[in-house]
């Protein structure tokens, strides 16, 4: 599967079928998940809660986004032992690669926050693990098909299919490179700087080096709010991947979430390497905190 196609269709689905996902694809799902966690990171569990409808129940209304819940046959909760940077990091990371997975059985997935709700509730519902999750995960058939957008005028890419995360939106971009984005997504001249925090990278560098397509699709990696609070640095050698207020644990599940993207999408160009986690310092810049969390090598 070109993964690149992946980020171009991959979307929250917010309203699922009332209809269970057969005991074949969950087993294998968890199946799935256990090579994950032996790869990745014992420090996390996949727990998979087959009946969807008591979480719904017990989350409804605090649940969510503003305590909008999202209604599905089954959760898969993630469940994070430790809550350091690199854990969270981590846990995000691997959470990806599952719903990468579930993609390919055409079923559609969802991450729902829920580190405001008590831990009474968690207790009640997730038992003693309850406290150590602060994602889970609504899978399920979607309820609709999903639209996608059609692009017709963009010189790089016409004929092929984006499918914007939870909206449809006009493509109007010529290139890959775009100074301003037609979409609720930052352009790549907005997410790449030049060597240090905040120095705008230049087309002709990103496309001399060949990165220019990978910055770009990356730019449709799914993130809390569509905030997407990351940054990326070129260097001669590497790419320093930033996050914006690292205090931000919702950030940090996001960095493990472009890192997964990045690295799926670099390796789909050629590139076969992994990011490598920094414990960087909080630095300011206009008012702007930000640290350094990842090294990829190029």
């Amino acid at each position: 599967m070109l993964f690149s196609n992946f980020l171009k269709s991959r979307h929250s689905i917010r309203e699922y079928q009332d209809r269970k996902v057969e005991d074949d694809k969950l087993e294998s799902l968890i199946d799935f998940s256990k090579d994950i966690k032996a790869k990745y990171n014992n420090n996390i569990e996949f727990i998979f809660y087959k009946n969807g409808e008591k979480i719904y129940d017990k989350l409804k209304g605090i649940g969510g986004y503003s305590g909008v819940m999202i209604k599905s046959p089954h959760y898969i909760g993630l469940q994070t032992k430790n809550r350091d940077k690199k854990s969270i990091i981590k846990s995000a990371y691997a959470m990806e690669n599952l719903l990468t997975e579930i993609y390919k059985l055409k079923l559609g997935s969802c991450w729902i926050n829920i580190m405001n709700v008590s831990n009474e509730i968690k207790e009640l519902l997730f038992n003693e693990k309850g406290n150590n999750i602060d994602y889970i995960v609504a899978i399920g058939y979607p309820k609709r098909e999903s639209k996608i957008s059609k692009i017709t005028d963009s010189d790089g890419l016409k004929g092929e299919d984006i499918g914007y995360l939870n909206t449809i939106r006009s493509f109007k971009e010529k290139k890959y490179y775009v100074e301003e984005s037609t979409s609720s997504r930052l352009s790549v001249k907005e997410i790449v700087y030049d060597e240090n925090f905040g120095e705008n990278i230049d087309v002709n560098k990103l496309e001399e080096r060949g990165l220019e397509q990978l910055f770009y699709y990356v730019r449709y990696a799914p993130s809390n709010k569509n905030k997407q609070p990351w940054r990326f640095i070129l260097k001669d050698d590497r790419v320093e991947l930033v996050v914006l207020d690292p205090k931000n644990k919702e950030n940090l599940t996001d960095i493990g979430i472009i890192m997964y993207y990045f690295e799926q999408m670099a390796k789909n160009m050629g590139l076969n390497n992994t990011w490598d986690f920094i414990e960087g310092n909080t630095q300011t810049d206009a008012d702007v905190n930000y640290s350094v969390l990842g090294e990829y090598k190029l």
